[in-house]
């Protein structure tokens, strides 16, 4: 579908995925600069690269679309540090909270099924494997 910037569900259609990916793009800068201030520490280690593919899987929704994939807004020089792993752990949770808010505000939308499966998926990590893991290790 290529982009109509007249149509209202195009409009709703690109900001949730613009959302999605650079909310994704945020969790893994954080999560790669607590690996880079504490090492390969669990779950992080994990994690991150659970965020590469959801940032992947949306970057397949806006390709399909014909639509450029927005460059991530998020380095590990502009997230924040934390001064311990429990700290970073007790971030990275309140992270996914806000991550599976992001997905349940455009949820409630019309979606296409392609869009929907993936923000499901990605929803469903965040909530019922991420958050845990990071509430375990704080």
């Amino acid at each position: 579908m290529p982009p109509a910037t007249t149509s209202a569900g195009a409009f709703v259609l690109t900001e949730a995925l613009s959302a999605a990916i650079q909310d994704e793009y945020h969790a893994e800068a954080v999560y790669r600069r607590v690996l880079i201030d504490f090492g390969n520490v669990m779950p992080f280690a994990n994690i991150i690269r659970a965020e590469q593919n959801h940032a992947a899987a949306l970057a397949a929704l806006f390709r399909s679309r014909g639509l450029a994939v927005p460059e991530t807004a998020w380095h590990v020089d502009n997230v924040p540090r934390f001064a311990s792993i429990r700290d970073a752990c007790g971030a990275a949770a309140q992270a996914e909270i806000d991550n599976v808010a992001v997905y349940d505000r455009y949820l409630g939308a019309d979606l296409p099924a392609d869009v929907r499966q993936v923000f499901t998926n990605n929803r469903a990590a965040s909530l019922d494997n991420h958050l845990p893991a990071f509430n375990r290790c704080k």
